[in-house]
């Protein structure tokens, strides 16, 4: 990839749908937080520290993957430091000219190691949002996400939680986790419940389980999205199925690499997908593990799955309809964005006609 089709991706508006907040947690920023909040880390060594909390290479299995969070748990010792880091995920989003985010958290997980109140932790994340919506051109929504390893009780709090503040910077709730060990049917009573207060819906499926889940994710949890869906692509009834139903895949490259659920990068079917005429999105899961960025992502499917400035252009404006931020938000969001697309998808056509 040449160096100014590089820099043309790293400017070009996006929209990201599929981001752990959790997994936005770099060795710096752990680093940081522990310093100034005296936090007893393994290491205060950079390097040592990246090593524990980002992928090297591939891991054997996503729950090997889901292990490099330990560490990132350490980093909400206080409500401060809760908006400290929210503001600084969202801030570094736009650095790399996100202007639509969904970030998805887990109050169960942010508050393993500080007892936190939901309440009190829902508001310092959307107070750090907001921060950083003021500074940067930035709208940011939170998906709240139930942890299948945790049950069902935490989860039908989730759902109470997250229908709170419905409305309030939360714009829907997900389910993740060690999919094979908690098939979806185990949380069947909290999303229907979920449904009835008329919370958005996104599932993982079809990542760590088979391609039943998914299904399963739609048909029983009213999900809208599907976290990943990979596993369609054994079945072309299923991919028929989705397709016809609408329901957009969140699509995570290098996470669907490094947690095994393809074998390589090269046999991954996002553009299978595509040209199939699925919807679908373009997303990084949990870049600081990853050591990724949003730019990277997209360069990657331009670089190996043949996807043009176009496409790509198609992928960004396919997302925003596809999000859970409300429909005013997006109706002001989408002109803005046309905008700049258009801009820069012309300039690069101009350039490559010279």
């Amino acid at each position: 990839m040449d160096q100014k089709m590089i820099e043309t991706i790293h400017r070009l508006p996006k929209v990201e749908l599929h981001r752990h907040l959790e997994g936005c947690i770099s060795a710096e920023l752990l680093l940081e937080i522990a310093r100034d909040y005296n936090v007893k880390l393994p290491s205060h060594d950079l390097n040592e520290l990246r090593s524990l909390i980002q992928v090297q290479g591939q891991t054997s299995s996503l729950k090997e993957f889901l292990e490099k969070f330990y560490w990132v748990g350490m980093a909400f010792p206080t409500l401060e430091a809760v908006e400290r880091v929210s503001y600084c995920v969202c801030r570094d989003c736009a650095r790399d000219n996100i202007r639509a985010l969904e970030l998805r958290f887990s109050p169960v997980f942010m508050s393993l190691e500080t007892p936190h109140s939901w309440d009190d932790l829902l508001h310092a994340v959307l107070k750090g949002a907001r921060q950083a919506e003021k500074e940067f051109d930035i709208d940011v929504g939170f998906i709240i996400g139930i942890s299948r390893s945790n049950g069902i009780k935490p989860a039908l709090r989730v759902v109470d939680i997250a229908a709170s503040y419905a409305g309030l910077g939360v714009v829907g709730i997900d389910l993740f986790g060690d999919e094979a060990a908690f098939p979806p049917e185990l949380f069947t009573t909290a999303f229907k419940v979920a449904q009835e207060n008329g919370l958005n819906i996104t599932v993982h499926a079809g990542e760590g389980g088979g391609e039943t889940n998914i299904k399963i994710a739609i048909e029983e949890l009213g999900a809208q999205r599907i976290g990943h869906g990979i596993r369609i692509s054994n079945d072309e009834d299923m991919m028929a199925w989705v397709r016809d139903k609408k329901i957009p895949l969140e699509i995570c490259l290098t996470s669907n690499v490094q947690t095994q659920t393809v074998p390589d990068l090269q046999s991954h079917p996002v553009r299978k997908f595509y040209d199939y005429g699925i919807k679908i999105s373009l997303n990084t899961d949990d870049p600081a593990i990853s050591n990724i960025t949003f730019s990277n992502e997209l360069l990657l499917a331009m670089e190996t799955f043949d996807f043009t400035l176009d496409e790509i252009k198609g992928l960004m404006l396919g997302a925003l309809d596809q999000s859970f931020l409300e429909d005013y938000r997006k109706d002001l969001l989408r002109p803005k964005l046309e905008q700049e697309l258009k801009a820069i998808t012309s300039k690069e056509s101009r350039k490559a006609g010279e």
